[in-house]
C-alpha cells in the first residue's frame, strides 16, 4: 500500500481541480501516521518517507493552503495496542469487536496520546489549518474511566436504561456532552498555544444527529469555523447550511460531500450535474464547498474526479467575489441540541438497537419547517442557543416541539415576544427542563396564554377549526378535522387567549386494536372542548401555540404557513417559483447592495429550466439604482412602487445570482 504515491502528482491533481485549500492526512482512522513519528505508529508502506511534509511543500509551491487532518477517537492502532483505552459498551464488550473501526475513549489515557501527537505535528510542520475528525461518541461508553468520572462528578453507577424523565439518566447524558467538549477544548488549546495563527476545526456534521453522539452547540466554541460532511438530499443540505451559518464562529463555514456516489463505492463518481448543483447550493447559502475523494490504497488518484471538479469550480469561482453579507432571515427555526431524542425511548436499554432507529421529533420538525419555508419562498434561518441575544433580528421565531429547555432560553423567548417578536410553539415546548424534570405547567404558560392539564391517551388525534377560523385550515372542517399521528397536550386557556382549533379524538383508543370504528384508520368521532390551536398576545408580540406538532406533517404545510402569516406578513421577499427553487438574499450594507440567489435543485437532474419566476422584494424607502445579473452584469428590468421591487427573473437552469444596488 502507498507504493505508487507521488506527492507532486498528488498536488498536480489538486491544481487540476482548481481548489484553494487541501485537507491532508497526518493520521487516519486506522491510526497510521504519514510522517516519521515518535509518538504513534507510521504507515509501514512508506518505509520512513515523510509524505505529509512532501504534500504540504508542494501545496505551498502552488499557492494551496494546507489543512492537516487528524482522526480522533477512531484509531485502530491505538485501540489494538492499548486495551485500557478502548470504549466499552453497556454489555461489557469492547466496542470494536468484529468491526473495522477501533474506537478509543477520550476519558482514558488516550487523551494524552492524542495531545502528544498534536504537539508533534504542530512543532514539525508548517500548515494553515488543522481538522479534527470524528469528535463524537460512537457508542455510549461504560469503561472504568467514564465510571470514575461519573462517580466523582455525579455519584453512583452509570445508568444503563434510557429515561428522559429520570434525572440520573439525563445527568449522564449531560456529562457525556461536557466530557466531549472538554476533550475538544484540550486539543484546540494545544494547537493554539503552539500555532496561534492556525485555524482549528472539529467535525461538525454530527450536531444534527442523535443524542448518542453527545454533540451540542457548546462544541462550536472549539472551532474557528464549522465544517461537516453530508450525503443526503437538497433539504438536508439547506437545513445544515442555515444551521452552520448562524452557529459558526467565523464565516464562511465549510459544507462537504463526497465526489463518489457514496462512501462505500470507491469508483462510482457523482454526475457532474449533481456536484455542480451542490456547489451552487452552497454558494447560495454563503458557504464554502469542500469535496471528498478517497485515495486508492496504492497511493494514486482518479484523474477524472479532479478534471470534473476543475470544470465545476471554473464555473463557480466567478461568483465568489460577490459573496458575503448578512443573510435575510425573517423567520428563525430554533434547534435545541439537547432535544435530539424521543420520549418513546424511555425504558429501553442502551444496547437496544431500536434507540438508534427512533425518530427525533424535535429535529424532524425543524427539518420539516425548513422544507415548508423553502417551498413557500419565505426567508428563514436556523438558530440555536448561541443566537439568543440576537432574536430581535427575526420577525418570527419557531419553537417546534422543543423537548427540553433551560432558564436562559425561557428568559430570552419571553423577552423576545414581550418586546414585539412573534412566536410559534408546539407540543412539549417548555414542559421539560434540561435536567429531565417535567414541570406542572409550561414554563412559558404566560406567553402561550394557556395552562397544562394532561395528555391524550389516544396516539392518533385530530384538530377541528372553531367557527370563524375555517380559513386557516384549508379544506378541513369540524366534520372533517385534520389528523395528527401522535398524542396532543390537553390545556386550558387563560383570560385573553383566543382558541382557533379544538382537539377531536377518534371513536376508540388506537392502543386497543380489538375495538375500532374503521378497519384501517381511526376516524374522528369525539369532539372535545380542549383547545388545540391558541392565539395569544403577550406584551407587544403575538403567539400561536399548537398542542400537537402540526408543523411536522407535510400534508399540513399550507395550514402551518397560514398560522405563520397570521403572526407576521408580508415578508422581505416572495416569489411564485416552483417548490424545487430556493431563494436566499444577503444584505451587503457596506456596498449598498443586496445579493439575491435562486437555486433550482430538482429531484431528477439535469434540471428542467424554469422561466417566468416573478419575485417581489420589500426594501423600505431605499432608492434603487439598478438590478443586474452576475457575473455578467446584464441589466434586469424591474418595477418599483410603494417600496416594493418586482421583477421577472431570467431563465433559471440551476443557479442565478442577482445584485440589487441602491443609493
Amino acid at each position: 500500500f502507498l507504493s505508487e504515491f507521488d506527492a507532486k502528482n498528488y498536488v498536480n491533481m489538486l491544481v487540476l481541480s482548481k481548489i484553494d485549500s487541501a485537507v491532508i492526512y497526518a493520521h487516519s482512522h486506522v491510526g497510521h501516521c504519514y510522517y516519521p513519528t515518535e509518538v504513534g505508529h507510521m504507515h509501514e508502506g512508506l518505509n520512513g518517507r515523510d509524505i505529509l511534509g512532501e504534500v504540504i511543500d508542494h501545496c505551498h509551491k502552488n499557492d494551496i493552503s494546507a489543512v492537516v487532518y487528524y482522526s480522533l477517537i477512531f484509531d485502530c492502532w491505538a485501540y489494538k495496542n492499548n486495551p485500557d483505552w478502548r470504549i466499552i459498551k453497556v454489555d461489557g464488550k469492547e466496542a470494536a469487536e468484529r468491526s473495522r473501526y477501533g474506537v478509543c475513549c477520550p476519558n482514558s489515557p488516550y487523551r494524552d496520546y492524542a495531545v502528544a501527537h498534536v504537539k508533534e505535528i504542530c512543532k514539525n510542520f508548517d500548515f494553515e489549518g488543522i481538522r479534527f475528525d470524528m469528535t463524537f461518541w460512537p457508542f455510549v461508553c461504560y469503561c472504568v474511566h467514564c465510571q470514575r468520572k461519573f462517580v466523582k462528578e455525579v455519584g453512583g453507577e452509570l445508568p444503563k436504561v434510557v429515561n428522559w424523565e429520570d434525572s440520573k439518566w439525563v445527568s449522564f447524558q449531560r456529562e457525556r456532552e461536557e466530557w466531549l467538549v472538554d476533550f475538544a477544548s484540550l486539543l484546540t488549546s494545544t494547537v493554539r498555544k503552539i500555532k496561534p495563527g492556525v485555524s482549528v476545526e472539529h467535525q461538525s456534521s454530527t450536531y444534527i444527529y442523535g443524542w448518542q453522539m453527545g454533540v451540542t452547540t457548546k462544541l462550536a466554541k472549539e472551532c474557528d469555523f464549522l465544517q461537516g460532511d453530508f450525503y443526503g438530499d437538497s433539504l438536508q443540505g439547506s437545513f445544515a447550511r442555515k444551521f452552520f451559518y448562524n452557529l459558526s464562529e467565523n464565516l464562511p463555514y465549510g459544507f462537504e460531500t463526497s465526489s463518489n456516489a457514496n462512501l462505500w463505492d470507491h469508483t462510482a463518481i457523482k454526475p457532474k450535474e449533481l456536484l455542480m448543483t451542490k456547489v451552487y447550493a452552497t454558494l447560495s447559502d454563503g458557504g464554502a464547498f469542500v469535496f471528498i475523494d478517497a485515495i486508492d490504497p496504492v497511493g494514486t488518484l482518479n484523474k477524472t474526479v479532479y478534471e470534473r471538479m476543475g470544470e465545476i469550480f471554473s464555473e463557480t469561482k466567478k461568483y465568489e467575489k460577490h459573496l458575503g453579507g448578512t443573510l435575510c432571515q425573517d423567520v428563525a427555526i430554533y434547534l435545541s441540541t439537547e432535544s435530539k431524542f424521543d420520549f418513546s425511548e424511555n425504558g429501553k436499554t442502551v444496547d437496544d438497537s431500536n434507540i438508534f432507529n427512533t425518530n427525533m421529533p424535535h429535529v424532524n420538525a425543524c427539518r420539516n419547517v425548513c422544507k415548508t419555508l423553502i417551498s413557500s419562498h419565505i426567508p428563514f434561518g436556523v438558530v440555536t442557543k448561541k443566537n439568543l441575544n440576537d432574536l430581535s433580528q427575526h420577525r418570527t421565531l419557531i419553537l417546534p416541539n422543543v423537548l427540553m429547555i433551560d432558564e436562559e432560553e425561557i428568559d430570552a423567548f419571553r423577552n423576545y415576544v414581550y418586546s414585539g417578536g412573534n412566536l410559534y410553539a408546539s407540543k412539549y415546548t417548555s414542559l421539560f427542563t434540561k435536567d429531565g424534570k417535567r414541570k406542572d405547567d409550561f414554563l412559558l404558560s404566560d406567553v402561550f396564554g394557556i395552562s397544562y392539564v394532561s395528555e391524550t391517551k389516544e396516539n392518533f388525534t385530530y384538530i377541528a377549526p372553531v367557527e370563524g377560523a375555517n380559513y386557516l385550515f384549508c379544506e378541513y372542517s369540524q366534520k372533517y378535522p385534520l389528523g395528527l399521528n401522535g398524542v396532543q397536550i390537553k390545556v386550558v386557556v387563560r383570560k385573553g387567549s383566543k382558541v382557533l382549533g379544538k382537539i377531536v379524538l377518534p371513536y376508540t383508543d388506537s392502543h386497543d386494536t380489538t375495538r375500532f370504528a374503521s378497519i384501517h384508520s381511526n376516524p374522528p368521532g369525539v369532539a372535545t372542548d380542549y383547545p388545540a390551536v391558541i392565539f395569544n398576545q403577550f406584551g407587544k408580540g403575538k403567539v400561536i401555540y399548537v398542542t400537537g406538532d402540526l408543523e411536522n406533517t407535510d400534508i399540513h404545510s399550507d395550514i402551518f404557513i397560514n398560522l405563520i402569516k397570521l403572526l407576521s406578513t408580508p415578508f422581505s421577499f416572495e416569489a411564485d417559483a416552483p417548490k424545487s427553487v430556493e431563494i436566499t438574499m444577503f444584505h451587503q450594507e457596506d456596498k449598498h447592495r443586496f445579493i439575491i440567489n435562486l437555486i433550482s435543485f430538482q429531484k431528477e437532474l439535469p434540471n428542467i429550466p424554469v422561466d417566468g419566476i416573478k419575485v417581489k422584494i420589500r426594501l423600505g424607502n431605499k432608492h434603487i439604482k439598478r438590478l443586474i445579473r452576475l457575473p455578467e452584469e446584464d441589466k434586469v428590468r424591474f418595477e418599483f412602487k410603494d417600496d416594493e421591487l418586482e421583477f421577472t427573473a431570467p431563465r433559471l437552469e440551476t443557479f442565478l445570482m442577482l445584485a440589487l444596488d441602491y443609493d
